[in-house]
């Protein structure tokens, strides 16, 4: 997805023909990243039952088990970054041979295996921070509930703020954005997989959204060419596989795609996609006053901060009052699913920045997730 792949029109960045994993020869037999690179590379089994389908079934449960009852990091990493790989051949070139499995009995049961097995754990570990199903179901008490939520902050979610606008060295700050860079080029997709109908209302305000991420007509104003500008103006790029030895920005990124692939998390999906619009207008204003800090003109490469900063604070009441208050309005009990999605969310975000805390060297601060 991410690697330097170019179409001959106009420069245009294209899918990977190969899924973003190493080949099974790098990679240790017990994992479910080498069993699934032979799965992807070999023929169609369309019933799952082939020698690699199954064996790859039996490791991941075993890794699930391993990730999730002991918070082993490197099962919880081989899971995630596993898990990333299909999403990226859900998502990926047509033509790629990887694309021929999506059908396959083993495909969907890995994926259901994954995906229930870790929603699960995560939902389990954010009771007592959902509000009531009597309450998540009044319109009003669930935007304000949405509201204070996002605006939520650990000691370490301050300490990596902190660090970004007042601290990091331009390396630093070089890895920050790169790390950024793979679901920034994702998000379009993510919204484009929430808009299959549920209210007129609510597809004209992703709508909105999709024409804003387009660049409002603008072929250079669209937010992965800005991306993209930000990437070259730092001199950096992002390679095919993320260079994430962590789980937690995997996780961070699958879960758009763990609720937007499923039609019975549509619902949640919104919930969480309406958290970044409202906390990332503070992270990109931090970004900017970084950049500014080390020198550079915000103008001059990094329009998709600058323009973030004004746009998404737009987007968060707009997704607030168009999106989450009349669902809620229609089915009360939609509000649970909703509410479940952005803490979801909230808990990713929190996760990912204690991932940046080691990435960018920020001074200690105890961390407050996980399963427990």
């Amino acid at each position: 997805m991410c690697d330097t792949v170019r179409s001959v029109v106009d420069g245009q960045r294209i899918p990977s023909m190969r899924p973003p994993l190493r080949d099974p020869s790098q990679t240790a037999r017990h994992t479910v990243e080498h069993r699934l690179a032979r799965c992807l590379d070999g023929p169609p089994d369309l019933q799952g039952r082939g020698d690699d389908s199954r064996a790859l079934l039996r490791t991941t449960q075993d890794r699930l088990e391993a990730g999730i009852a002991s918070q082993d990091p490197d099962a919880l990493l081989d899971v995630h970054r596993s898990l990333y790989a299909v999403y990226e051949t859900l998502l990926g070139h047509p033509l790629g041979p990887a694309a021929r499995h999506e059908r396959s009995a083993w495909f969907n049961v890995f994926r259901a295996m994954c995906e229930d097995a870790l929603l699960e754990a995560d939902l389990a570990s954010l009771e007592g921070s959902l509000p009531s199903a009597v309450e998540a179901g009044r319109p009003h008490y669930l935007r304000q509930w949405f509201l204070t939520a996002s605006q939520q902050r650990s000691p370490l979610d301050r300490a990596v703020e902190d660090h970004l606008e007042h601290k990091a060295t331009l390396k630093e700050m070089t890895r920050f954005i790169q790390a950024d860079g793979y679901l920034n080029y994702r998000f379009f997709d993510a919204l484009v997989l929430a808009q299959t109908h549920f209210m007129e209302g609510v597809k004209q305000e992703i709508g909105h959204h999709l024409w804003d991420e387009c660049g409002a007509g603008d072929d250079s104003a669209a937010h992965t060419v800005q991306f993209t500008q930000a990437l070259r103006r730092l001199g950096t790029s992002l390679p095919l596989l993320p260079p994430w030895e962590d789980w937690r920005p995997y996780a961070g990124f699958n879960l758009y795609f763990m609720l937007g692939t499923n039609r019975r998390h549509h619902l949640k999906a919104l919930g969480s996609l309406a958290m970044p619009e409202l906390f990332d207008v503070d992270r990109d204003d931090i970004v900017v006053r970084g950049l500014q800090r080390l020198g550079l003109d915000p103008h001059d490469g990094f329009q998709f901060f600058v323009n973030h900063v004004s746009g998404d604070a737009e987007h968060g009441p707009e997704w607030l009052s168009h999106v989450v208050t009349p669902i809620v309005r229609h089915d009360p009990a939609a509000g649970m699913e909703l509410a479940q999605g952005a803490a979801l969310r909230m808990l990713a975000m929190r996760r990912y920045n204690e991932f940046l805390a080691g990435l960018l060297n920020v001074e200690p601060v105890q961390a407050v997730t996980g399963w427990t």
